[in-house]
């Protein structure tokens, strides 16, 4: 058979990704958060584009032609000529001195001005500040002492001076080794009673002991009672384990404000979105005077079309995925209403398949619109995914969802007898009484999900 080269016809269908298809997919994972900085930028990059404030006339347009007429695009132009002198404050000398706030130190800032408070040559002043420039997230030193005297090339001696200087610093227990030796220098500082011998010589020698929190061990080891061992332990336990924790940065807190409110109104749950500026995006009836002063085609003319084609398709992708995102979570409203009415252990399974299925819509739209989108309930704060989850048959053929039963298992933790704590296999026993069929291993699972210790460190000795 001889091969060679043709030229052939074929007709077939397949899936062409537009770059206005790949925003609006784009838009709709973005979190609220992601959404705002988004429009930020288009609003700097798009001349067209204008945030419409509350009471603003809004202009007289002509509908525009092209692709998008569906839209009621009277909603979405404003007339850029009103007066904005009220929106700045005409007296520059005065200040709302409630708009200024004091920033907080950081933990290095905050060793620093106490290290200024001592009476120092400049070469002590430096010793100390290569330590504090040295301490890790927890606020430990967990380089050597040698190590620092040759990196200053000073003597040993001065670094411990220094060190044990900054070590009686507030917070107690900063710049200490470890865990270990931070608790040692708390428990030399703090006022601990009469048990303070006692309690350096657990964390001193049986400090393996007390991270297992065997307590009768301890005990006998001290030749006291399981009673006074506890006491120890407890005591103990009231210490710092992390001495820079409360210099954590701010901006590591993260602050979520939900997409969605759900209320129950006249004894019906309502889902609303929470209103934002995507609301209020709206293109400037100036521009669009001025495209129709053009009387042929120019580059002037056809860079503004194009930026009103550009901004229309994001005000349309917007508002697509609002609904796209209000329709899910109307859907698991509407499913979850046991959970809703009674709480966490009526949590019911749920997938993202049934979501979609209900809604007409893919699988992976859903999974898109739910990520790092949060809905406030009556019950709390939750990412829109909290409510999809695995779950199990029960006795009476009613499916819980994993959310049940680990709240089940506080409850089942929260009762017990503390002096006699419950294994995991007696948890299970427990869940299968109340109708939740589960093994040793998923009690164990769920209780480390949970944060939850082995009934060995949850044993008291009251």
């Amino acid at each position: 058979m001889k091969l060679a080269p043709t030229i052939s016809m074929e007709q077939k269908q397949e899936l062409v990704m537009t770059p206005k298809l790949q925003q609006a997919i784009e838009l709709l994972q973005l979190s609220r958060l992601e959404l705002n900085n988004r429009l930020e930028k288009e609003l700097l990059e798009n001349p067209v584009l204008e945030l419409a404030e509350d009471g603003m006339e809004e202009a007289e347009v002509e509908e525009p032609e092209d692709e998008f007429e569906d839209l009621d695009w009277e909603d979405y132009f404003v007339d850029s000529s009103s007066d904005y002198s009220n929106y700045y404050n005409q007296d520059e000398d005065e200040y709302n001195y409630e708009n200024f706030i004091s920033a907080s130190l950081t933990l290095e800032e905050h060793l620093s001005n106490q290290l200024q408070m001592l009476r120092l040559t400049p070469k002590e002043r430096k010793i100390g500040e290569y330590i504090i420039g040295s301490l890790d997230s927890n606020g430990f030193l967990d380089v050597s002492v040698d190590k620092l005297a040759n990196e200053l090339q000073v003597d040993r001696k001065k670094v411990v001076a220094i060190l044990n200087e900054i070590q009686q610093f507030d917070p107690v227990g900063i710049a200490a080794r470890d865990l270990q030796d931070s608790l040692n220098i708390q428990s030399e500082v703090l006022t601990l009673g009469k048990d303070k011998g006692l309690i350096k010589e657990i964390i001193d020698d049986y400090f393996e002991l007390l991270s297992k929190n065997k307590v009768k061990k301890l005990a006998k080891k001290l030749s006291i009672t399981p009673q006074h061992s506890q006491e120890l332990v407890d005591l103990i336990k009231t210490l710092n384990p992390c001495p820079a924790k409360q210099f954590e940065k701010e901006g590591d807190t993260k602050y979520i404000e939900p997409d969605l409110i759900l209320e129950k109104v006249s004894g019906e749950y309502i889902v609303t979105m929470n209103q934002s500026t995507t609301s209020n995006l709206r293109i400037s009836a100036y521009y669009q005077k001025l495209l129709k002063k053009f009387k042929s085609d120019t580059e002037a003319k056809d860079y503004l079309k194009e930026k009103i084609d550009s901004a229309l398709w994001l005000i349309k992708s917007i508002e697509q995925r609002r609904m796209t995102i209000y329709r899910i979570a109307k859907v698991i409203a509407e499913l979850q209403q046991e959970f809703l009415e009674k709480g966490f252990k009526y949590l019911r399974p749920l997938t993202m398949q049934d979501v979609a299925d209900e809604i007409d819509m893919h699988e992976s739209t859903v999974s898109r619109a739910t990520t790092q989108k949060y809905i406030q309930t009556p019950h709390g704060l939750f990412e829109l995914k909290f409510f999809f989850s695995s779950g199990i048959k029960a006795k009476n053929g009613r499916s819980l969802s994993s959310v049940s039963i680990k709240k089940m298992i506080e409850e089942i933790v929260t009762n017990e007898d503390v002096t006699k704590p419950l294994s995991d296999q007696k948890i299970a026993d427990r869940l299968t009484d109340l109708g939740a069929e589960v093994s040793r291993r998923t009690v164990a699972k769920y209780r480390n999900e949970l944060g939850i210790s082995s009934s060995t460190k949850r044993k008291r000795y009251e």
